[in-house]
């Protein structure tokens, strides 16, 4: 099947010729499979490494013209989207096998890839996840808000609705302690689905400016109602209060026991970023990663709110992701490289004393990437 597609625009296979005498030690293959376009920045990094270790990128996704397949010495396709989980496994194992892969870092199928951690490492390949349950507990949000009030971490008041009805009482009982109600998938990634519930219907202001995030509240109970009449299988939706106060993600590294080994808080203001170590954040993520044995990188979004019950705002848990986050390369303004440190877990090797600093502002700019001749 590779074979069949790299004629048909998969063709790209720009491997470099290192001598890894002198540079570092032996050559290591790291493979990405289907993730995240800004993950090229990451790419950067672990060429960059400090140890001054030659890698080789081989990256594969359903889209040929992903850029992160442009940063890569290798690309190649992977099975259609609607591939069941388990064949999808199985051709991830063979492809490990036939690249000669060492390390696995997955962002498509996590949990499904960490459960057969004992088959990959069997091949001598080093998956670069948390455990299977710990990414599946995490993937939803309202599993994960249960996970962290257990732990005494503020979480958002917040109901679980799949028909009109329950958010019709959703949305009314959110009202009580919160003047901005918004929705969204209970399993979602990044701001798929998010949407801001109102009584009042948009005006001409909202109909000529830019795509707005808010809708009535009728418009969404008419969908469901549509969808559930139809058959659809609607699902869980999380209706909670807008949290109005800063937004801080923490990017982790962690050891195999979810032991913080670096932390990277990033507060963002329109374009304005800022590298920061907030530490009531980085309470929250660390908490979280050491209770659920969250290893290597995850990303831990917080929003800062005064509840009903609250002196003053708190931060409170957004989501947890078991992955790298889309921005983790912003960290690299902290002096640290955190995508190379937690390959060196992976492996096996001791990441040395990470120290991170603080209190660097940034913005950023969309640039392009070269894909090559137009065919």
């Amino acid at each position: 099947m590779l074979g069949e597609l790299r004629s048909s625009g998969w063709g790209r296979m720009a491997t470099l010729a290192v001598d890894a005498g002198g540079c570092g030690g032996a050559l290591l293959r790291i493979w990405f499979n289907r993730t995240y376009a800004t993950n090229s920045h990451v790419i950067a990094m672990l060429r960059a490494n400090p140890d001054g270790r030659p890698v080789h990128v081989i990256g594969t996704h359903t889209d040929a013209d992903s850029p992160v397949l442009a940063s890569c010495d290798e690309a190649y396709p992977e099975p259609p989207e609607d591939c069941p989980a388990v064949d999808y496994v199985a051709w991830a194992l063979e492809f490990a096998r036939e690249h000669s892969v060492d390390v696995f870092i997955p962002r498509l199928g996590m949990a499904d890839l960490a459960d057969a951690r004992v088959d990959f490492a069997a091949q001598g390949v080093s998956l670069m996840c948390p455990a299977g349950d710990t990414v599946r507990l995490f993937d939803d949000k309202a599993a994960a808000y249960l996970a962290a009030a257990k732990l005494g971490l503020p979480v958002p008041p917040h109901h679980v609705v799949t028909d009109a009805a329950g958010l019709r009482v959703a949305y009314e009982a959110v009202r009580e302690v919160a003047e901005i109600v918004c929705m969204k998938p209970a399993r979602a990634t990044g701001g798929d689905g998010f949407r801001i519930l109102s009584t009042v219907g948009p005006g001409l202001a909202e109909l000529l400016g830019p795509a707005d995030e808010q809708i009535p509240v009728d418009w969404a109970a008419a969908a469901l109602d549509a969808a559930r009449s139809a058959g659809h299988d609607v699902p869980p939706l999380l209706v909670m209060p807008f949290l109005t106060g800063p937004e801080v993600s923490v990017d982790v590294l962690a050891d195999l026991g979810g032991r913080t080994l670096a932390a990277v808080g990033r507060r963002k203001s329109r374009r304005r970023g800022v590298i920061v170590d907030d530490l009531p954040a980085r309470r929250v993520a660390e908490t979280l990663n050491l209770a659920h044995a969250v290893g290597y990188l995850s990303n831990t979004q917080v929003r800062y709110w005064q509840g009903p019950d609250d002196l003053e705002p708190r931060p409170y848990l957004l989501e947890l992701n078991t992955r790298m986050s889309g921005g983790l390369f912003q960290t690299a303004l902290a002096g640290v490289n955190l995508p190379w440190a937690a390959v060196q877990l992976a492996l096996g090797q001791d990441t040395g004393t990470l120290q991170p600093r603080y209190d660097v502002a940034f913005t950023t700019v969309s640039s392009f990437v070269a894909l090559g001749a137009s065919p």
